[in-house]
């Protein structure tokens, strides 16, 4: 039969009949891969590929397949097929399905549409510009059974596809790893004075404790590619570790993140992703810590921290989500989703997720560190925490906890465990922030937040909302004197233009006096106790509390509302394309 490249408005008139496949482990699909491919040995037949979300909201995708031809009276006839791949797959089988009826680039009458299924096709993509279509027809069809391998008409596909490879096997310093898929290495131990990349068109499966470089000695660089996907072996303590001098290059996009996560959401594994089932990513800098020159990573005395740079740089990591992490070896002994111990402002970190994580989102040890644009989504433990004396910035926060079996708080902040005035005391700045607690019949979701052990902070331009046991809680004689008298303040503990709305708004723990925290909040600019009205996590107006952030630090942008989104409008929706759980 002679096939033709057109596109069909009618692929939705027959999505329903269409069955699902089966796939494997490695490329994700997108939209990046739709378009005309055809068979340059097969006469330029081809097909048109649409990739669209498959309406469960798993993360797998449809694979539209469209063939257009005539029949011998020469009337339209299409061939239709959508294989269901799964988030990390790229192969798929779905009936094949004919369709008669209706003219080409003319409207559909109702009910003028005939479909027969005539056979199977088997989909996989190999990379931006190689598929394989697999077609067998049944024998009542009187159609042949045919194999195309496809490329892009444009012979290098779209700009923003970035699986630009076929996977031709593991490098030298990898080993096959078929237990996790047929495109799938393995890496372990230490590399030492190495350059290493991670590529995208390869499963990468960490084995137990990835040491990157030595401890500012033998520097190494880990680059990993956008789009890559990294699993655990099956161990809570699988861990990717940057070591101080040493730099990661993680640069992932919107339409393309890099993914941490357990090897149970990959196909053909049994049981369901949970937390614990991945260690999580660790960076360890050379910026300063009230823990230095004795800094040690609670759950691993070989690995230190700290230093005198507030500058250092450890690289870049952009668009990348760790899901299912965090390991708790025993109380305040726990590996988080990203760990930041000393890391310094040097390093770029934007577009951050963790994903029911088992302890905290993201948790700075000491350091210097700025964050743009954070989403924790049920994690174990508190969302975002602080101690040694952290001293960087963050701007643009999402904490969401509702339905989620964990969570403690949003922020749970501190000094030092062992002395609450050590210095450098720990005071960050932190600007547009949304944290959405569990509520009254949530497991824990206590605190919005919780300040304690001395901490200091700057916060600006927030909303905190449905927590169960306070939104404000400050604890320990320390850290009332440390922000001073709340008609006083020191400057050391600050929160301006934020709404605040929980069943119960304040609470003060042992040794802060009675009423404190309420006194603190309503005495300081632009801050409400009342209902912020989200519709979701988003505002439901199209400028939320129109309070004006004027940052004094060029790193910050200037905003003119609170909380992490300006309105529900798509443009403002950040987390759109690269978060998982959010949207």
């Amino acid at each position: 039969m002679t096939l033709t490249l057109r596109k069909c408005a009618m692929a939705t008139a027959v999505l329903g009949a269409l069955a699902a496949g089966d796939a494997s482990a490695a490329l994700r699909l997108s939209d990046a891969l739709e378009g005309n491919w055809f068979d340059p040995a097969a006469d330029g037949r081809g097909v048109q590929f649409e990739i669209a979300p498959h309406p469960d909201g798993d993360g797998s995708h449809l694979a539209v397949t469209l063939l257009f031809t005539y029949d011998a009276a020469g009337k339209p006839l299409w061939l239709i097929a959508a294989p269901r791949i799964s988030e990390f797959g790229y192969t798929g089988t779905a009936d094949l399905i004919k369709v008669e009826g209706g003219n080409f680039g003319s409207p559909i009458p109702p009910g003028s549409l005939t479909n027969e299924v005539v056979g199977q096709m088997t989909l996989t993509f190999n990379s931006c510009t190689s598929a394989t279509m697999d077609l067998q027809m049944t024998p009542a069809s009187g159609l042949q059974s045919f194999t195309w391998n496809l490329v892009p008409v444009t012979g290098v596909g779209q700009p923003s596809c970035v699986y630009q490879r076929k996977f031709e096997g593991c490098p030298s310093f990898a080993t096959p790893a078929p237990a996790y898929g047929d495109r799938a290495c393995m890496i372990s131990g230490s590399f030492l004075g190495q350059d290493i990349t991670l590529t995208n068109e390869i499963t990468w499966v960490i084995d137990q404790k990835v040491n990157i470089g030595g401890d500012n000695a033998q520097q190494s660089i880990l680059r990993i590619e956008p789009g890559t996907l990294l699993v655990s072996s099956g161990d809570s303590f699988d861990h990717i570790a940057v070591n101080r001098g040493s730099k990661i290059y993680a640069e992932g996009r919107q339409y393309a993140p890099i993914i941490l996560t357990s090897p149970k959401e990959l196909p053909g594994f049994d049981g369901e992703p949970a937390p614990q089932d991945v260690g999580g990513l660790v960076i360890s800098g050379n910026a300063p810590a009230n823990c230095n020159p004795n800094c040690v990573a609670e759950w691993d005395n070989t690995n230190r921290y700290g230093g005198s740079d507030p500058m250092d740089n450890s690289g870049i990591i952009r668009y990348m989500q760790v899901r299912y992490a965090g390991y708790v070896f025993a109380p305040n002994r726990e590996l988080n989703s990203f760990t930041l111990n000393a890391v310094g402002a040097g390093t770029t970190l934007e577009y951050l997720q963790s994903y029911k994580g088992a302890d905290d989102g993201i948790e700075f040890f000491g350091g210097t560190a700025n964050v743009r644009y954070f989403v924790d989504v049920c994690g174990g433990d508190d969302s975002i925490d602080w101690d040694e004396g952290y001293s960087g910035k963050m701007q643009f926060a999402l904490v969401v906890q509702q339905g989620c079996a964990g969570e403690d708080h949003g922020f749970e902040v501190s000094n030092s465990p062992t002395n609450f005035d050590a210095t450098p005391r720990s005071r960050p700045t932190i600007a547009n922030f949304t944290l959405i607690g569990g509520g009254a019949g949530s497991a824990s979701s206590r605190d919005g937040f919780n300040i304690k052990e001395g901490s200091g902070g700057n916060w600006y331009n927030g909303i905190v909302t449905n927590f169960k046991r306070a939104c404000i809680s400050i604890e320990g004689a320390a850290t009332q004197a440390a922000a001073g008298p709340a008609n006083a303040l020191t400057g050391v503990l600050t929160i301006n233009n934020t709404i605040i709305h929980c069943a119960n708004n304040y609470r003060e723990g042992t040794g802060v006096t009675a009423g404190y925290a309420q006194a603190w909040f309503t005495g300081q600019a632009g801050n409400v106790a009342g209902d912020p009205q989200l519709s979701g996590f988003l505002p439901t107006g199209t400028v939320h509390l129109n309070k004006h952030f004027k940052p004094t630090s060029d790193w910050f942008m200037p905003t003119d509302y609170a909380g992490a989104f300006r309105s529900n409008r798509r443009e403002d929706n950040w987390t759109l394309g690269w978060t998982k759980g959010v949207n």
